[in-house]
């Protein structure tokens, strides 16, 4: 694949991931949208009509560079159990890489936080020999991990942590515009299971895949957020604790809860 199929293939993901379809980036081009579809399909998308795009979707074209290149790079998904034993042992080096892992520079995490330039390089080399970045010259690294790093869901930063941010986060009456906090319980077949579950999958993914793309983007241009899916057998105690017990009674339910927050650093 050349490098200009490259960058349409990151347009392409870049429109998917914001729900943007070809009818309306038509629409913004005033062109037809069979049109806009072959300047796709064959690649012929002149530099200044690629530009115009850019615009429309308010990105440059070196926001459109970079998000190819963070698209073309092979990372790790998750940490493993040593990386995350040594994270743990150590909270400011462990939010030294969440910095990392989101695209601010160390000028600028030295700037905004109580890290020093000779305690910035130390994490640097500590982190280097951890195998989770590349240092190059003037401080500039090259992450070897995702910028959505899962970490392992029994591991030594999932039990110390799990309730200390799920407590934080929960701290908020959710009530912004742009927040939300759904509760909704149900009883369901195995097959409307597998579809919601199918659904909260997606989601995820889809999350995770706007995170990597807009990680090219500056910082004046992203909020920190979190998202936090629940999803599992339940039934509330309340209820429970009224079964007749002669009776057997297990009865059955599924707790479901999708909460995005946004907030600004």
């Amino acid at each position: 694949m050349n490098r200009t199929a490259d960058l349409l293939e990151t347009l392409k993901q870049y429109l998917k991931a914001k729900g943007i379809t070809y009818k309306q980036l038509a629409a913004e081009m005033e062109l037809s949208e069979a049109s806009v579809k072959r300047l796709f399909s064959k690649h012929t998308f002149s530099l200044t009509r690629l530009e115009n795009v850019c615009h429309i979707l308010d990105i440059d074209f070196y926001d459109l560079a970079m998000m190819d290149k963070e698209r073309g790079r092979e990372t790790s998904k998750t940490l493993t159990i040593e990386q995350e034993q040594i994270l743990m042992n150590n909270e400011k080096l462990l939010i030294f890489l969440y910095f990392l892992v989101n695209g601010w520079t160390v000028s600028l995490i030295i700037e905004e936080y109580e890290y020093s330039e000779t305690e910035a390089i130390q994490m640097l080399r500590k982190l280097e020999k951890l195998g989770v970045l590349e240092l190059h010259p003037n401080n500039h690294v090259r992450m070897l991990i995702s910028k959505n790093v899962f970490w392992q869901t029994n591991g030594p930063l999932s039990q110390a942590y799990r309730n200390i941010f799920i407590d934080d986060f929960m701290d908020s009456s959710f009530g912004l515009p742009n927040e939300r906090l759904v509760f909704s319980p149900g009883q369901f077949s195995e097959a409307s299971l597998k579809i919601i579950r199918k659904k909260i999958d997606n989601l995820v993914k889809e999350y995770n895949r706007l995170a990597e793309m807009d990680a090219a983007l500056p910082l004046k241009s992203r909020r920190s957020t979190g998202l936090f899916i629940g999803f599992r057998s339940w039934v509330f105690t309340g209820i429970a604790d009224l079964y007749r017990r002669d009776t057997g009674g297990k009865g059955s339910g599924y707790f479901s809860v999708a909460l995005p927050k946004q907030y600004h650093k």
